[in-house]
């Protein structure tokens, strides 16, 4: 138990040295050497865990995914209306992308999909079972248009997440204020007009929560 225990560790250390290391100086001017000097370990105990570079962003894209899935099951398995869940869902995974080094990492390197890692397909689709659900169970509960496809609304939604995602970090802007904006505009072309008001209040109250002090009176 003794050596299990201290591997795993071995094992967590490179993921969060290779985490740094990434954020510094971006994955394609990563060497293995830089991983492994900053983890301070030999390249022997570094080839146990894993056989490169490419293994490890592997190994952090699969942790980050785990993570963001199993904040989005607590939000999607809540009690609820379904609508909430699908704007909150949003919020809560840009909150974990802004504060835990390894989600945020992870889902820089995702983008990459296959050229790193099929880890990358694997978290997207993991991601995807959570939103369709609710959708369907949005249009069914009355808050959404009846008009409207729930298999459709769950693809737009999901597009509108992940183009937040990368323009902020492209543009280096508040990922929750493009939430906020974003979600109010669409809210606008789902949702029935009598119950509009409530949720684009429910949006601005989510982006509140999220942000810094100093940025809450501009979501």
């Amino acid at each position: 138990m003794a050596l299990q225990a201290r591997a795993e560790a071995t094992r967590q250390a490179i993921i969060d040295a290779a985490v740094d290391v990434f954020n510094e100086m971006g994955y394609g001017d990563t060497t293995l050497s830089d991983i492994i000097d900053r983890t301070k370990i030999t390249k022997g105990a570094f080839y146990y865990h894993f056989p490169d570079k490419e293994a490890v962003a592997g190994a952090i894209i699969e942790e980050g995914g785990v993570r963001v899935e199993e904040a989005t099951r607590r939000v999607t398995e809540s009690t609820s209306p379904s609508l909430e869940k699908l704007i909150r869902v949003t919020f809560v995974v840009a909150e974990m992308t802004r504060n835990d080094p390894i989600v945020r990492t992870g889902s820089r390197l995702r983008q990459g999909l296959d050229q790193i890692s099929p880890a990358g397909r694997r978290s997207y689709a993991e991601r995807l079972e959570h939103y369709i659900g609710v959708a369907h169970a949005a249009v069914a509960e009355g808050d959404v248009l009846d008009d409207i496809d729930p298999d459709e609304l769950f693809e737009a939604v999901h597009t509108m997440d992940l183009g937040c995602h990368q323009l902020s970090d492209a543009l280096g802007q508040d990922l929750f204020a493009h939430l906020a904006r974003s979600w109010r505009m669409f809210l606008r072309g789902i949702v029935p007009p009598e119950n509009l008001p409530y949720f684009q209040e429910f949006v601005t109250r989510q982006a509140r929560q999220c942000m810094p002090p100093d940025q809450e009176e501009s979501p």
